[in-house]
């Protein structure tokens, strides 16, 4: 039976992240909640298609991608995997111009809540003005999650007392202290790829 709460998400542009938020979709349809899933068009065209038997059907809205009047992005470019990585940082510019447009959708179809990308820090703004409760959500896993840390060491003097160097990138952090079950070979051949990300968010 369909329910009457209805739940608007907001992916970051990456497939990464709009790939997970497409399965929250789906399993929040499925249980008979009543979904916005908002993106770019051309994103939105790129997506699977979901289930047809969806009752009621996942809502793809979409919010042009706003020109930058500097740095701007090449024709039809709307998520990361349509530039080079140096660019990526005139394509969050560009996506967080999208705040006035999504607060004027909040505003008109009052949702009861909004779930986003838990890398678009304005959408909470959003909500707030607009009197909608937010939740977070993070497409990384567990173990990755757990590296990042606690909210308090992701900013600020948190940050710079754990995260003082690229090296300190390299080891595990001083709140995991629990023994490992892989050997120190396993451990370190991942560890690298976490710690690019976070160089690219922190330094």
């Amino acid at each position: 039976m369909a329910s009457k709460i209805h739940v608007v998400l907001l992916p970051h542009p990456a497939f990464g992240h709009m790939m997970p938020f497409h399965q929250l979709a789906i399993a929040l349809a499925e249980s008979g909640l009543h979904v916005s899933y908002i993106s770019t068009p051309r994103n939105i065209h790129r997506l699977p298609k979901p289930p047809q038997n969806l009752s009621p059907p996942i809502s793809f809205v979409s919010l042009p991608l706003p020109v930058l009047d500097s740095d701007p992005l090449p024709e039809g470019a709307e998520a990361t995997v349509d530039i080079p990585m140096h660019q990526i940082q005139h394509l969050t510019k560009a996506f967080d111009l999208l705040q006035e447009p999504l607060e004027k959708f909040v505003a008109e179809h009052s949702p009861d809540w909004l779930i986003v990308d838990f890398i678009v820090p304005w959408a909470t703004d959003v909500g707030r003005d607009c009197g909608v409760p937010v939740l977070g959500f993070s497409p990384f896993s567990a173990a990755t999650s757990l590296f990042f840390g606690p909210p308090e060491y992701l900013t600020g003097d948190g940050q710079k007392r754990v995260r003082s160097s690229l090296e300190s990138l390299t080891s595990p952090p001083e709140w995991v202290t629990f023994p490992s079950s892989q050997d120190d070979q396993t451990r370190n051949r991942h560890l690298p790829f976490i710690s690019i990300w976070l160089v690219l968010k922190i330094y």
